[in-house]
């Protein structure tokens, strides 16, 4: 998101980087550090050759504009998710207010296994996130505020913000489902929205399930934009490897 380079041992800059993929250590997650330039082949190449010796079974990316997703599948990879892209205008959007909001919580890094049990919970184990993943969302702008909410004495939900250039971004928000309908993600995106309007940023993205319903009628409601263009989540599967079972949707 902020068109930054992972240095190589050699010092060449390299666009992408590899980690576990959460709860599954069989998957590596290929995710790219810069979403200015388009990964080539080449780079797709030498980070699928890198997952194999590693014993990787599959290689799967980060969500991807269309471009990247093209060259991705030309390399072999297949689409096993979309995303709604959504944009909301920071500047020239009203500020939607919120009577009776609940306060927010700053999100420490010691809280972050409470977290991904939030999170596992509310996106299921192919997609929840693990403690690491957690610690690499906040690590992955320049900028980032992390929140959480406490409801009737439980970790309810949090949301981890970024900014990035003249962007924000709403990268994570999960509520544990024994906690929704009651107002906790508004509250978690009012305050995100907030924090960037501080920053005095331009726009604010975030991306959902194109079937999740219940988030794009959140965010709607708060004055983002569904854009035309999709992401997507692909992946590599090594010859002999069995097949992954994948959720229908990104929650």
């Amino acid at each position: 998101m902020n068109g930054s380079a992972v240095r190589t041992a050699n010092g060449e800059a390299r666009t992408w980087q590899l980690r576990p993929w959460p709860n599954d250590p069989t998957v590596t997650h290929l995710i790219f550090t810069d979403h200015i330039n388009l990964p080539s082949a080449a780079d797709l190449q030498q980070a699928l050759e890198t997952s194999r010796s590693r014993g990787a079974l599959a290689v799967r990316t980060s969500a991807m504009f269309p471009g990247a997703a093209d060259i991705a599948q030309a390399a072999g990879f297949e689409p096993i998710d979309h995303l709604a892209l959504l944009r909301l205008d920071l500047h020239h959007t009203p500020k939607v207010r919120s009577d009776g909001r609940r306060r927010t919580r700053a999100l420490r890094s010691w809280h972050h296994g409470r977290a991904a049990v939030v999170d596992q919970d509310a996106f299921g184990a192919v997609w929840g996130n693990d403690s690491r993943s957690i610690a690499d969302i906040r690590d992955a702008t320049p900028a980032h505020r992390a929140r959480w909410v406490c409801a009737t004495g439980e970790f309810a939900g949090f949301a981890i913000s970024g900014a990035a250039g003249d962007n924000g971004y709403l990268q994570r928000l999960a509520v544990t489902p024994n906690h929704r309908r009651h107002g906790i993600a508004r509250d978690l995106a009012l305050d995100a929205l907030d924090w960037m309007r501080h920053q005095r940023l331009t726009a604010a993205l975030v991306n959902t399930g194109v079937e999740n319903g219940a988030a794009l009628s959140l965010y709607l409601s708060l004055g983002f934009t569904q854009l035309n263009e999709q992401l997507t989540i692909a992946e590599h599967r090594f010859m002999n490897a069995p097949d992954t079972v994948v959720s229908d949707t990104v929650k």
